[in-house]
Order: C-alpha cells, then structure tokens, then sequence
C-alpha cells in the first residue's frame, strides 16, 4: 500500500526531521510543525485525521515553499521509483526527494537547478557531502544544456496551472530530456476527463505512473477520499499539452 501506508509516512518524516534542524539563513527559515490535526492534505485526497510527527518546513518571503508532509512523501513516491542514470531537477526544497533518489545505486548523477543561495545553504547545512550530487546555483531556465535520463520539475508549490505546460516547452528545448515529469503530474492526469485525454498523445511512463498511484490508492482504502482537480483548469491544461505532446507525436 506505499506510500499510503501510515507507518511509512511516519517512518519517513521522522528520518527527514533527525537529519533537517531549525534554522534561518537569509530570507528562508526551517521550522518545524508540531504534528498536523484535521483535514490532511494528501496526494490524491483529503481526509479528516492526525500526523503525529514534527513536521520540517521551509519558509520564504511569507509562504510554506515545502514541508516534508504526507503530500510531499505521496506526491514524490513514482517519480523516486522510476529515477534511474542522470537525473535533472528543478528546485531543491528541504532536499527530500534529492536526498531519496540518491540512495538508489540505479542512480548515477544528480544535477539539481535551485535559485536561492539560501535555500542550498540551508540544505548543505543539513546534509552532507554526496558525490552524486550537483548544486547548481541558479535559473533552471537559463543555464547551459544538458542531457538527462530524467528531468523532473519541483517548483509549483502543490498548485496546478498552465506554467507546467511553459516549463515543459522550455526545459525541454534547454535540455536533451528522455522523460520529463513534474510534481502533481499524475493528479492532473486522473483529473482529466476521458472524452478529452483520449485525443492526446501523453508519453506512456506518464500514463503508467497515474494507473500505479491510482491503484496504491485504492488499495489503501484512500480512494473514497479522492478529490479530482478544478475541471475547467485541468482542461486547459490538457489542452494545452495536447498542442505540444500531439505535435510532438507527429515529429516521430
């Protein structure tokens, strides 16, 4: 039943928060949340009950930016699966999912793009070293080309619009990219109504990752607590989407 699995969660933020401690460094701070009561925001639902962990937050110019948070645990589970050879991604947060995918040996090389200085110094002032990672100080959309296995997208603070539709045209004309995913993919994908996605190309890991997390889901029992995204902005999306991935398809 991962990642829906309570002791899982648990067992993970737990982890995260020996590792991640309080502090502040230029305009972002980590604190920590003491646990969360009442409606839980998970991936795929939302639920009446309880976390009892301490939560780590990163906080910047006002607003939660991350929190490693049954959200963030869910939300995160296949694309850490699938994560394999030269991973690209796009903002580095508390370093959870960074810190993750490096632990599989699948994994050779991790290049992660971050904007703030002060994001990486809080990081590196929690973990150490790793060969199989690269800090890159700056725009993931302004810097020099590479190529990746495995490029995903961490920077829509949990919201869906149509800026995951830019970024993909644009990271993937910076990059030579084999998969690109973004964080809520899936979500948007189970959202999308079948008489619409039907007429769009969608690349097949896409389509393979949304029916797994749908089934882990339902298995968990979670699936009565499913909660679709707004329909007319997922329709938008995809329709946006259909223009590059169709056209895309007719390239090939």
């Amino acid at each position: 039943m991962k990642p829906y699995e309570e002791k899982f969660i648990i067992d993970k933020i737990e982890e995260y928060n020996s590792q991640i401690q309080v502090n502040e460094i230029g305009k972002y701070k980590i604190l920590k949340r003491n646990g969360l009561k009442g409606i839980i925001d998970g991936y795929l639902y939302e639920k009446d009950g309880e976390v009892n962990a301490e939560i780590p937050e990163l906080i910047g110019e006002e607003r939660i930016w991350m929190r490693i948070s049954p959200k963030e645990i869910q939300g995160s589970y296949e694309f850490i699966k699938l994560a394999k050879g030269r991973i690209g991604i796009a903002g580095l947060g508390l370093g959870y999912i960074v810190q993750e995918i490096s632990k599989k040996d699948e994994v050779k090389e991790i290049i992660v793009y971050e904007i703030s200085q002060d994001v990486i110094d809080l990081y590196n002032s929690n973990f150490k070293n790793n060969k199989k990672i690269k800090i890159i100080h700056a725009d993931a959309f302004k810097v020099k080309g590479e190529k990746f296995d495995l490029f995903f997208s961490d920077i829509y603070e949990y919201k869906l619009s149509l800026k995951v539709v830019e970024d993909y045209i644009k990271l993937n004309e910076i990059h030579q990219i084999q998969q690109y995913l973004f964080f809520g993919m899936e979500h948007f994908l189970l959202s999308c109504s079948y008489d619409e996605i039907v007429w769009v190309y969608l690349p097949e890991p896409w389509m393979d990752m949304s029916k797994r997390i749908s089934n882990r889901l339902d298995d968990s029992g979670y699936i009565k607590y499913y909660k679709k995204l707004d329909e007319k902005l997922v329709s938008e999306v995809l329709e946006a989407f259909k223009l590059v991935l169709n056209e895309e398809e007719e390239i090939l």
